[in-house]
């Protein structure tokens, strides 16, 4: 009612401030001009290119018959200003679901149902209907969404020649983890002095709830503590596992053994270019992205190889590593326009397959090459689609993340990284909560619950003694809104 109130607020002031008078309706606007293009007005982020020189936007056009009208800038003051008052807009980009929730309760977007049924083949083979439900209401679509890339971005890589050095293998459980941690600290595989070498660093700063992907999942929750897993039907946070706990307790251990980094709970991610680039550390939790320590070792030692340990193995001998997913962001169509058949048939004909690569990718054997299956750029021609994703209507990770590849190899060792990380992607599951609402709950007690959860654990990581308040700060979360938040995932999950 508040959210309904404050539209209409803004609409009467801009209404007084213009002097326009909506009448109802859809404006009239020219769709097709006379040699069929089709022209479609483009609202999305502020960045720092000229849109319309691009050579995507060109490539579309040329394409697609599609001539994108663009312009930069989509704050959510702007959009409100934008719909309520019925500016011409065709097509808008937006990430944020509360105000397509408040468009959606006061008639603002079209209902593009109906066209994605008619002319969204490809739209509705490659998204899946949890990504569509994110930008659904009543069973019915209200913006065309573009998914998470869906790749594996996040892991532990480790000195395989430090391995071979000690003729040990990869370790493949928690407990041979463990082991080789042990060895790296008390035999100094490098040759860097066994008083400076790190066998475990992480950005402990930076690292949501304490997750460690690849590892956490191997005590049998999720990619942290606090994600909310399945148990017989309904969500829990995996807080209230006693597994959770036990992924605490040896993170613990590795602490005071000296096994994990001393700086890990002040350690950001750029922290991490020093003990790996400086070549004392033997295991690190980064990202694929993150290449200037990888770079810097590889310069001093030619013989230094880092490669991703495979997801250690649970209990049950199962594998498994969380991959990006949900949604990414969203374009919906105001009322203001006439073209949602135009608008649909766009972002349709982009992921048609017969077009897809190519306007992702641009030409085979111009900016891109194929190499055993696997997509390299072609430098530098491949840079001038280095914007082209602000164009993208609509995407899904299924077909978008085979061709992300080509920009992780742009640069070694990230493509190489890439490569050897998104090697274990039959192991990947998406978090089941990326695919929720923005739940009032979620609102009222995120912060809060966040903030508490990663003070707490961290603290019991790093002093021996804390671990035992461990039940008292499952009671104290589940009282600070932990139970709402619970209940609010469980009431979402059974009405999928």
């Amino acid at each position: 009612m508040i959210q309904k109130l404050r539209f209409i607020l803004t609409l009467l002031m801009v209404l007084l401030l213009s002097g326009f008078v909506f009448a109802g309706g859809t404006k009239d606007s020219t769709s097709v001009d006379d040699t069929g293009i089709v022209d479609i007005k483009f609202l999305s982020f502020q960045d720092k290119f000229d849109p319309l020189e691009d050579p995507t936007r060109i490539r579309i056009k040329e394409m697609l018959g599609v001539n994108i009208i663009p312009e930069m800038g989509n704050d959510d003051s702007k959009l409100n200003l934008i719909v309520s008052s019925g500016q011409e807009y065709d097509m808008i980009m937006s990430s944020n679901r509360d105000l397509l929730a408040n468009f959606i309760a006061n008639d603002a977007v079209h209902d593009l149902t109906d066209a994605v049924k008619e002319h969204g083949e490809y739209l509705t083979k490659f998204i899946p209907q949890e990504v569509w439900d994110m930008v659904s209401s009543n069973g019915r679509i209200y913006a065309l969404p573009t998914e998470v890339e869906g790749i594996l971005d996040f892991g532990l890589h480790i000195r395989k020649d430090w391995l071979e050095n000690l003729g040990l293998e990869m370790p493949a459980t928690v407990d041979e983890f463990y082991d080789v941690l042990v060895a790296f600290k008390s035999k100094d595989p490098g040759g860097v002095g066994a008083d400076r070498v790190i066998p475990f660093t992480a950005g402990g700063a930076r690292i949501l709830d304490l997750g460690i992907n690849g590892l956490t999942q191997a005590f049998g929750i999720g990619r942290s503590p606090a994600d909310f897993v399945e148990r017989d039907g309904r969500l829990i946070s995996g807080l209230e596992l006693p597994e959770s706990k036990e992924y605490i307790s040896f993170l613990n251990k590795l602490y005071q053994e000296g096994l994990l980094d001393a700086d890990f709970p002040a350690k950001k991610p750029s922290d991490l270019d020093k003990p790996i680039g400086s070549g004392v550390a033997g295991v690190a939790y980064s990202a694929v992205w993150w290449q200037n320590g990888v770079k810097a070792v590889q310069a001093e030692n030619s013989d230094a190889e880092i490669v991703f340990i495979p997801p250690f193995k649970d209990p049950d001998g199962k594998q498994r590593i969380e991959r990006q997913g949900g949604l990414k962001f969203f374009h919906f169509v105001p009322k203001s326009s006439s073209k949602v058949e135009e608008v649909v048939k766009y972002a349709n004909a982009f992921l048609d397959p017969a077009n897809y690569t190519k306007l992702i990718l641009g030409e085979e054997g111009v900016h891109h090459k194929i190499v055993d299956g696997a997509y390299y750029p072609i430098l530098p021609a491949f840079n001038e689609l280095n914007k082209g994703r602000w164009f993208y209507p609509a995407n899904a990770a299924q077909v978008y993340a085979p061709l992300f590849a080509a920009r992780a190899h742009k640069v070694e060792p990230m493509g190489s990284m890439f490569d050897d990380l998104n090697s274990y992607s039959s192991y990947a599951y998406q978090q089941i909560t990326d695919f929720a609402p923005n739940l009032p709950e979620i609102e009222e007690f995120g912060n809060t619950l966040k903030v508490f959860i990663d003070e707490n654990l961290m603290r019991m990581v790093i002093d021996k003694d804390a671990l035992s308040d461990y039940d008292d700060f499952v009671a104290e979360w589940k009282a600070l809104g932990g139970d709402e938040l619970t209940a609010a995932y469980n009431n979402w999950y059974k009405s999928r």
